[in-house]
């Protein structure tokens, strides 16, 4: 939910379905205290929680969809039960590089890669979150699907180094590679099991040629953030990858 006018009626505001812990930010206060905030004459929902955890909730439809905003993207419905809740968050998760556990009959932890992200929630029988609570216990940081350069199932879709002299041009790249704080890209389109991949590379030049998955690991762009894989990239041939980029580094 964004901003309202006081007056307005949200979904929240309907009796037939009150929200325990349901509070309005007050705008005119807000904006008392940080001169400037534009929020005079409007109001925030939020909910509470037995255990002093405030978050935003958001309208989905109806107050029956209503929305709780933890972190980042994870967004899951007031009322679910655990297991509803679960999937969503698990569908979340492996976009954004969280995590989610299922805890007992009645419990979801949920945790992102900040320290702060890290929440365990509590289901009633309504179904509703009845509570949420610290996550204090100590947990893997996740890493984000994207950072994950090589596993099981990309190793099986990489043909070995021989098939390059067979196929040529004609060389499916299944996998892409990029610097998120440079322009540089690495197409894959073999590997030796081990370390060495062939296929495109696009830098100062766009060339075909080795690259080593050790190097990927190890190097980063300009704010020397971590190389990442593409995990939408469609496979395409290493010739029309060529012709695709060569004009943009000004070779026709």
């Amino acid at each position: 939910m964004s901003w309202k006018e006081k007056a307005e009626q949200t979904a929240f505001d309907l009796p037939d379905f009150p929200i325990q812990g349901l509070f309005f930010l007050d705008g005119d206060a807000l904006a008392r205290v940080y001169r400037g905030a534009r929020t005079e004459g409007l109001k925030y929902a939020m909910i509470a929680f037995p255990s002093g955890e405030e978050f935003p909730l958001w309208e989905a439809g109806s107050e029956e969809q209503a929305v709780i905003h933890l972190f980042g993207e994870m967004d899951l419905p007031l009322r679910a039960t655990r297991d509803q809740a679960a999937v969503r968050a698990q569908e979340i998760a492996e976009v954004c590089g969280y995590a989610v556990r299922a805890r007992g009959a009645n419990q979801l932890d949920v945790w992102g890669a900040e320290p702060d992200e890290r929440y365990t929630l509590t289901y009633d029988d309504e179904p509703v979150i009845a509570n949420v609570e610290r996550l204090t216990e100590a947990v893997e940081t996740p890493i984000h699907p994207g950072q994950i350069l090589m596993n099981d199932e990309i190793r099986a879709n990489l043909p070995p180094l021989i098939t390059i002299e067979q196929l040529g041009m004609n060389a499916v790249a299944t996998v892409k590679y990029f610097a998120p704080d440079s322009n540089w890209t690495w197409y894959a389109a073999a590997f030796d099991g081990e370390d060495i991949f062939y296929g495109l590379v696009i830098g100062y030049e766009v060339e075909f040629g080795s690259f080593s998955l050790s190097e990927l690991s190890a190097v980063g762009g300009g704010l020397n953030l971590p190389i990442e894989r593409d995990l939408y990239f469609q496979s395409t041939t290493l010739g029309a990858l060529y012709r695709r980029h060569r004009p943009e580094r000004g070779a026709m």
